[in-house]
């Protein structure tokens, strides 16, 4: 270990430990027990395992094991430990992205505030909510629709979208139960895409645009990899995106951001500095032969990625996500069907019989997801559209317990 320069890689699954230590480097993993599986143990040289993610004992036994196993980088592909690698990387000033960038993009009312202060980035309007009346003042001046939600989220959990003065009853709720916590923003109309990156010194390359298709409460409930867009609008999202990130200080690694075409120009909805979930890590990969955690693999390791300057894709690739009506799942039928049809390369089912399927609020209601590739993007949704189409989930109304748990989240 003693020649082997140390990497603390914190929660995710093997591909990028591998991939490290591929490169020769020490691997040490942190994340929670029930996570780390019998492929870890082949995919690092060692673990520190604790009970939850709680961010500020994560960082009081990293700075304990640094002294023992001095580390050369703190890095992490999840959202959950995103905050918690930069103050460590941060306090034992290691090489990384600052951390004032990473807590401007994990806060959603932070980012807001410094992109309105710059004034070559096209603003959004927004306002944290402190109160009902807050929310009330906004939609005053700004008009339906707005959204709201978490000024920490990911995976569209807690988003709301007011249409109608009657959705206030719900909004004022949460807002009431959890003051200074969400952000209300102006409704932005328009299709919706991400931009997947990669940062090295400061210079953004791009590696795709995934087109996203959306359900109940904004959900996201597709993707396709390449976009279906022109040449015309591919520069203008490519273009926000890179002065996007410039704005908010990425010097290095993946990022994902997510960015709505409105009739006035992109508008940045937010990014995060991690490769896209939802599979689009996988989708990327299917679609241009590119995996942006051994890109991030190589960053660290100080060798060249060997990524081709061309964006231009071999292929293509798309997941289509199952929803199912609210209730207690009595009847699923169909995975073994979807898993043999043309171009399908996963299928992940997320429910069992038993289970209770909560209304559609977040990525964590889908049902599952199946993934597919084609020689073009209709065809690879095509493709995936047909595969789920064989899955049959049917419910039965939840009891008034399991609806009163769900009303609870």
């Amino acid at each position: 270990m003693k020649d082997q320069p140390a990497v603390l890689v914190l929660g995710g699954g093997t591909r990028l430990p591998k991939a490290l230590r591929a490169h020769g480097m020490y691997v040490v993993y942190g994340g929670t027990r029930d996570e780390f599986g019998p492929a870890h143990r082949d995919a690092c040289d060692e673990a520190l395992l604790l009970p939850d993610d709680t961010p500020g004992t994560w960082f009081r036994r990293a700075m304990l094991l640094h002294q023992e196993v001095p580390f050369q980088r703190v890095v992490t592909v999840r959202e959950r430990f995103l905050t918690t690698a930069a103050r460590i990387g941060d306090a034992l000033g290691l090489v990384g992205n600052p951390l004032r960038t990473v807590l401007t993009l994990k806060d959603k009312a932070l980012m807001r505030q410094h992109l309105d202060s710059r004034a070559e980035t096209p603003s959004v309007r927004s306002r944290m909510v402190r109160s009902p009346d807050d929310l009330n003042d906004f939609i005053a001046q700004v008009g339906l629709p707005v959204v709201m939600k978490p000024r920490d989220g990911s995976g569209s959990e807690g988003v709301l979208i007011l249409r109608d003065p009657a959705d206030k009853v719900a909004a004022h709720r949460k807002v009431t139960r959890r003051p200074e916590t969400f952000l209300v923003e102006e409704f932005l109309d328009g299709p919706e895409f991400s931009v997947e990156s990669f940062t090295s010194h400061g210079a953004h390359r791009i590696l795709a645009i995934t087109e996203k298709f959306t359900g109940d409460n904004a959900v996201e409930i597709g993707h396709v990899v390449p976009a279906r867009i022109s040449a015309d609008h591919h520069e203008e999202l490519t273009a926000a995106v890179r002065a996007f990130l410039d704005e908010v200080g990425l010097t290095e690694g993946p990022a994902h951001t997510e960015i709505i075409l409105t009739s006035r120009g992109p508008r940045v909805v937010e990014s995060h500095n991690r490769p896209g979930g939802d599979g689009i890590v996988d989708l990327v990969r299917h679609a241009r032969g590119i995996d942006v955690r051994d890109l991030l693999a190589a960053q660290i390791a100080g060798v060249s990625d060997g990524l081709p300057d061309d964006t231009a894709a071999a292929g293509a690739a798309a997941t289509w996500f199952l929803t199912a009506a609210p209730g207690v799942v009595t009847r699923l039928t169909g995975w073994d069907e979807a898993a043999r049809c043309p171009g399908v390369v996963e299928v992940s089912p997320d429910v069992r019989l038993g289970d209770t399927v909560a209304p559609l609020r977040g990525s964590s209601d889908r049902c599952g997801a199946v993934i597919a590739i084609g020689a073009d993007p209709d065809e690879a949704l095509d493709r995936a559209h047909h595969a789920l189409s064989l899955v049959h989930v049917t419910t039965e109304p939840a009891t008034t317990a399991e609806e009163e748990q769900e009303e609870r989240r």
